[in-house]
Formats: C-alpha cells, structure tokens, sequence
C-alpha cells in the first residue's frame, strides 16, 4: 500500500473517541521548560503491543505525523522533531517508525519572549498493526518564562537526545549509476535512511561485505540515473543507538 492511498484511506475513516472505545494507542501534549528564547514540549504517543507509528519519512506504506499550531497574538513558530526511527517490516512492506511509546519533541517560539503564551496544537498520525487506524490528538498548552520547570521536562529532554544530529560525518561522497545509489560511509552504521524528492522510495542498504566502507540503495521508481543527479538527500543514520543526519547533493 502506497502512502497516498493510505493517507486518503485514514482521512476517510471515521475518528474513535477515547471515551467511548478503546483504541490500541494513546496521545497526550506535554508541556516542557523555557531556555529564554523558546518553550519546549512534546507530543507523547504510547502504542499497543504490536502496533506501529510513522517516522516523518513512512517508508513504503503509512503516514508521517502532522503536529500544527493554532496562531494567536504572541506565537512565533513551531519545530516539530523525530527521534531515531527503526525499520519495521510487515504484510504491508517496509516501515520506517516506532513500536511501544515515541516522544515528538517540539520546540514553540513567542513572539515576545517576555510575556506568557497559550498555543492550541492538533496532532493527525496513523497507527498500524494488521489494519490502521487514524489517531488525534489536541490540546491548549499554556506557558510563562516565569513558570517553574515541569515535571514532563525531563522526559521531553530525554526523547530530544533521540533526534538525529550533524554531529559526525555518515558519508564523503554519493554517485548514482543505473538505479542504485552508492555512499562511501565515514564509519560504520546499524542502518541508513534516505529521504529524497517523494516518488522515489529507497531500499535498505547493501554493505561492501569487505569492509563495509560504501553503501548502495537501490531507487524504486527512477527511470534514469541522471534524474538524480544534482538533487539534495537527506541521510540518516543509526550508528550504535545514536542518530546522525546529513545532507548530501548526488554526483
């Protein structure tokens, strides 16, 4: 199942209150600390046994998760992140998400970063198992640079430290030829990420078996090598547990 066609299948699913059934997931907005210039919060999604949810980039079925803000007279902005994904294979392919619990950190900058701030944030995110089912979530956060650290701080500060950084280098170099994609890697990674324009869908990597110095990822989708050529990826990385990103422009 293609992500379009699932987005279009969730949107045209009726919405299940948590008042009136269960449902095998559960979302919740909290509400972080200030660092003088902006408030930080999160949205956490805690899953069924056997249920999924989506990274920002699905994979080959699902829907990344859309987190918004209502604007009002003191909001700024909005940076919604994603922690380290896995990759989660099923009937419907080839995931790129999370099991059991995921923290979205978000980071809401004031205007004034000297007057209190009320924000109202919608979630719409997809959870999986052999059926899917679309998920919500809402709520009113309100925030004061006065305001004393929250409990849920902590936690939020501990899923930030998930989402991938430009920490280290994950490759010098990507060629395309044919329909598959080659990275020289800058060490060695558990799993590798690629995020390019949305018709092409990459494959899991396919390591040098001597001595894992490239990577190659075949491109589904691509007619030829040259459409490639010049275009911005998005590479992310699990090395040992840590996420690192980079963007790379193909040669």
């Amino acid at each position: 199942m293609n992500r379009r066609f699932l987005l279009s299948s969730l949107a045209a699913l009726p919405f299940i209150s948590t008042a009136r059934a269960a449902v095998p997931y559960s979302a919740q907005f909290l509400a972080g600390g200030f660092d003088g210039k902006a408030y930080s919060a999160g949205l956490l999604v805690k899953l069924d046994s056997g249920w999924k949810t989506y990274w920002r980039n699905p994979g080959e079925a699902g829907i990344p998760p859309s987190i918004t803000a209502e604007p009002n007279s003191n909001f700024a902005s909005i940076t919604v992140d994603f922690p380290l994904p896995i990759r989660i294979k099923d009937e419907s392919g080839t995931a790129f998400g999370y099991h059991d619990e995921v923290l979205f950190p978000l980071m809401i900058t004031p205007k004034d970063v000297g007057e209190p701030l009320s924000v109202h944030l919608s979630s719409f995110f997809g959870v999986c198992q052999k059926v899917c089912t679309p998920a919500k979530s809402e709520a009113m956060l309100s925030f004061s640079p006065k305001s004393p650290p929250t409990p849920d701080g902590a936690l939020i500060a501990l899923w930030q430290k998930k989402v991938p950084t430009s920490s280290q280098k994950i490759t010098e170099m990507a060629n395309i030829k044919g329909k598959r994609l080659s990275l020289k890697l800058d060490g060695k990674f558990d799993d590798i990420f690629i995020e390019g324009p949305d018709r092409y869908y990459f494959g899991p990597p396919i390591y040098d078996s001597k001595s894992n110095e490239f990577a190659i990822f075949d491109v589904h989708g691509l007619k030829n090598d040259s459409e490639l050529k010049g275009v911005e990826l998005r590479i992310t990385a699990n090395a040992n547990g840590q996420g690192l990103e980079q963007r790379v422009v193909v040669a």
